[in-house]
């Protein structure tokens, strides 16, 4: 997999990605990644890359030329392959694990473009960008953090970058539904146990109770989501079956 980011801040990307987990995958070959820094084909030896807005306003925009020029360098880093071309901006469409999916399947290099100041000139997206992603309804002051949430999203579903396929397959969003809770030891902590069903070794029963809590805490937290992925006549079943037991024992409704 080929990543490069056009940013006037690179090294926020190559310290982001290059910790932890994705650096060690880095490190491994798993993936490749260029910074290209669009200040390096600025209009002029100070290095300009804005400009004022026509139209007025209270801010700077980039410039079209620069931006298109770093473009240009990506692009060459593949010349055999079209690139695609991701802008990562506050109007895109929301960024979810469905895009984090399709976009590490993607057989195509992808190029993020990391805006600043008051955003990109139009003319340079329209020629270049082939779509723009959003990590949230808020905005802000450039692009780089948006990159990397949506780099590091992907980058967990790539072969070889966690140490298994349970790993990722079985986390929340993947099949629609939040996680289920997880426990570590002791198995009393502060008066608080560890549920039963945990420590009885009994796995058919334990991954029962697991599907049953993912769509309890779906419910729960994010009801929207349980909306868009409604639950089976036996998922509803083992879930209040397992709710029954739970008040049986006591546990808050």
């Amino acid at each position: 997999m080929q990543l490069t980011v056009l940013s006037l801040f690179p090294d926020l990307i190559e310290q982001v990605i290059d910790a932890s987990i994705t650096g060690r995958a880095r490190a491994a070959g798993l993936f490749r990644l260029k910074t290209i820094q669009i200040r390096d084909f600025a209009v002029n030896r100070y290095g300009k890359v804005d400009d004022a807005c026509y139209g007025g306003g209270t801010g700077m925009l980039m410039m079209a030329e620069p931006v298109y020029q770093a473009w240009l360098a990506a692009r060459a880093e593949t010349p055999d392959q079209p690139v695609r071309t991701i802008f990562l901006s506050p109007r895109g469409q929301l960024f979810s694990q469905e895009k984090a999916q399709e976009l590490a399947a993607s057989t195509r290099p992808l190029v993020f473009l990391c805006g600043h100041y008051e955003g990109i000139d139009q003319r340079v997206l329209d020629e270049i960008v082939d779509e723009e992603l959003s990590i949230g309804d808020y905005v802000l002051t450039g692009g780089e953090l948006a990159a990397c949430v949506v780099i590091d999203a992907l980058l967990r579903l790539v072969p070889g970058v966690l140490p298994d396929e349970d790993a990722y397959t079985r986390e929340s969003h993947m099949d629609g539904l939040l996680e289920y809770p997880q426990y570590t030891r002791p198995a009393v902590w502060h008066d608080r146990h560890v549920p039963d069903v945990l420590l009885s070794g009994h796995q058919a029963k334990i991954e029962r109770w697991q599907a049953s809590q993912a769509a309890l805490e779906t419910l729960r937290r994010r009801p929207d989501l349980a909306r868009k992925r409604p639950l089976s006549e036996a998922e509803w079943a083992d879930l209040l079956t397992i709710r029954r037991e739970e008040q049986k024992q006591g546990e808050k409704p």
